[in-house]
């Protein structure tokens, strides 16, 4: 696994092999010319030209068959560990891909063209270049022409389930690896000694000899990488780097070479895909393109080369997210469910069956879902509590269980272990839907039993959800005023779009880490200290100051400060606290008036009223049930303003909406609130 600076300084030994004409790499923006030719300094930014470091002046123009118009390619991040490169994703979450496409979908006639130089079977000359291709073709299923040079095919790798990699295909052609996969990165070096022919070299390793050159003995012309020169002729691929030079390098000279390319991660690569289960609210952050950010943000935070979800919003027979649903009945409230089959006979959940809505979900996976795809299925998102919490605190024991049978049996459908497949949830959202705040507080404890059996391999990804506003839909429009934090309207039992965007971004760095520790990475193998890993401030300590008055303490996940809005906020919306009893059997709950900053790690928190009883016998909520907190009405950290470690700025690379503080949360071995303390 590779992280290297993506920007690092001019490597000499591409220059002291002699005879360098040209040297183009894209791995930083420092590589790279935008429009009027003025130097890059950031990752995606519009790409006119990849600069010549040679010192040749020549560099590789942007090159279209459709001529001018075409859109630009962007400098492009964390390819290849921190490593960056040069091409066209079409389609960025949270748009969403057509059925059948994969992330990225490659700008299909996007090419790179230097200046005419002599290339022909006459002349002595050797060309290293290295390339990504994230996926298939997915615009055609012809081959991807890696280099072509006056109309010739000179480079080229098989798409649509191929597996060749081939100097100049067709008649004569030699076939350099029947080994090459969907995604992959390759370093290639091709080195022609006249009256002798061509060395070819993959990734190190010499797999061609002598072979005669095909192309005319005088021939001086541009070379086209990555495009065949006919109309969306591109390969979909990425550019990363490539040299010339006008001699045939000694081997003492592609050794080095050799070596320095390695700084690629060659060889086959992988994607990453998010299988999304649950109801409504898990199939409208479908459509809202919030799980193609987190997968977006998933595979920036691995290196990983692909990225796209699993899944589907509809109805059996082959659906992932049902609307309406739960894992099981509540018949108290109405309410369906057969992701399991309940007989009613009193057995234990380990026992039950998939009923239509679990079929439905198989069959998604089995029908609908392209086996290579399924196998990059990294983690299981359960965006999903709504009608689950709506059962009695009494029905604690069955629905734990019936999570777990369920979650065994979702892996199965993938002939994985709870060790390879990591699963990741949220803590439960507002869901006012009979007014049973015991149940949402039991569907949460569930999720902390669960995260605490290390067996099962759960983690929550989203600990404050509260911190959202209603949807906004035709029948029920919201009103909000981000200046107040106050709204009105909206669908309470359903999150707003942007709610849910933001929820994909938020989880990103979790999900990426509980990845990692299950079935590895891309490119990337260790996120560095400095990237969320616990999803924000958690509540540490709750002092009773006085009978009205707390003060919390939070320790940091990667903030260094406490904000308090000026909206509810401050307010003190979402603090509660029960006095006396248990979640179970709740006490009083006390909301609160006033919230105010202390101190970085501590916040003031006054009370409606007395508290009753001892400290011991009071428990702390942030927030109790299915209270709504409000977007933009929760007490944050100040990551936004923290400066990331080196090479992780992710709102530098993939937009300032990126740019996030995290809401403070109470920690799951803490779901049934947070005992209060006599003592400071």
């Amino acid at each position: 696994m590779l992280q290297q600076p993506a920007d690092g300084p001019v490597a000499p030994v591409f220059s002291t092999a002699g005879g360098l004409t040209g040297w183009w790499d894209a791995s930083g923006p420092s590589g790279l010319s935008g429009s009027g030719g003025a130097a890059l300094t950031a990752f995606a930014s519009p790409v006119s030209a990849v600069v010549d470091k040679s010192g040749a002046g020549t560099g590789l123009a942007v090159w279209h068959a459709a001529g001018a118009g075409a859109s630009a390619p962007l400098a492009t991040p964390r390819l290849s560990g921190l490593l960056g490169g040069v091409g066209l994703n079409t389609v960025v979450p949270p748009a969403l891909p057509v059925s059948n496409q994969q992330l990225p979908v490659m700008d299909p006639d996007q090419g790179l063209i230097s200046a005419a130089v002599p290339f022909g079977s006459g002349a002595a000359w050797t060309l290293a270049i290295v390339w990504s291709r994230p996926n298939w073709r997915q615009s055609s299923t012809a081959a991807s022409t890696i280099l072509s040079v006056g109309g010739t095919q000179v480079l080229a790798a098989d798409n649509n389930g191929g597996t060749r990699l081939v100097l100049f295909p067709g008649a004569g052609q030699t076939v350099l690896t029947n080994s090459l996969t969907r995604r992959h990165t390759h370093a290639v070096i091709l080195r022609n000694t006249p009256n002798v022919g061509l060395d070819v070299w993959l990734d190190g390793a010499q797999v061609a000899m002598a072979v005669a050159n095909p192309l005319a003995a005088s021939l001086t012309a541009p070379l086209l990488f990555l495009h065949n020169g006919a109309s969306a002729g591109g390969a979909e691929c990425w550019f990363h780097e490539a040299a010339l030079w006008n001699t045939s390098l000694t081997a003492s000279s592609l050794v080095a070479i050799q070596a320095y390319l390695s700084r690629w991660a060659l060889g086959p690569r992988k994607g990453l895909q998010i299988l999304v289960t649950g109801q409504s609210n898990a199939g409208n952050g479908l459509l809202d393109g919030a799980w193609h950010l987190l997968a977006q943000g998933v595979a920036w935070h691995l290196g990983a080369l692909a990225y796209g979800v699993v899944g589907a919003y509809g109805s059996p027979p082959a659906a992932t997210c049902i609307h309406g649903e739960g894992i099981y009945p509540v018949p108290a409230l109405g309410l369906s469910g057969s992701f399991l089959t309940n007989p009613g006979d009193g057995s234990d959940p380990s026992t039950w069956a998939l009923g239509a809505d679990g079929q439905a979900l198989q069959g998604w996976i089995q029908s609908h879902t392209d086996p290579t795809d399924a196998a990059d299925i990294g983690v299981i998102l359960w965006p999903w509590s709504e009608d689950d919490s709506t059962r009695q605190y009494g029905e604690k024991a069955t629905y734990e269980a019936a999570a777990r049978r369920l979650l065994a049996l979702e892996r199965g459908m993938l002939s994985r272990s709870a060790a390879s497949l990591p699963q990741v949830w949220w803590s439960a959202i507002p869901f006012a839907y009979g007014s049973n705040d015991p149940g949402m507080q039991m569907q949460r404890e569930v999720v902390a039993d669960m995260v605490a059996d290390a067996t099962q391999n759960v983690t929550v990804v989203l600990p404050q959800t509260a911190d959202t506003l209603p949807r906004s839909i035709g029948g029920a429009a919201l009103a909000y005023d981000p200046t107040t934090g106050i709204w009105s309207g909206g669908d309470p039992l359903h999150r707003d779009i942007p709610d849910n965007q933001r929820f994909g971004r938020l989880a990103a760095p979790l999900v990426a880490r509980a990845i990692l520790a299950s079935a590895g990475g891309d490119s990337i193998g260790a996120i560095p200290a400095g990237v969320p890993a616990v999803g924000g401030p958690a509540v540490v300590h709750a002092y009773r100051q006085s009978s009205t008055v707390l003060v919390v303490t939070v320790q940091h996940d990667c903030g260094t400060d406490l904000v308090v809005p000026a909206t509810q906020a401050a307010q003190g919306i979402g603090w509660a606290v029960m006095d006396g009893g248990s979640v179970a059997s709740p006490g009083k709950i006390v909301t609160a008036t006033a919230c105010t900053r202390l101190n970085p790690t501590q916040v003031q928190v006054t009370l409606a009223q007395a508290l009753a009883n001892d400290a011991s016998a009071c428990r702390l909520f942030y927030p109790y049930g299915a209270t709504t907190i409000g977007r933009g009405n929760a007490v944050t950290d100040n990551l936004g303003a923290v400066t990331p470690p080196s090479g992780w700025d992710i709102a530098g690379d993939l937009g300032p909406a990126w740019s996030l503080n995290m809401p403070v949360h109470i920690p799951m071995n803490a779901s049934s609130g947070v005992v209060l303390s006599a003592t400071p």
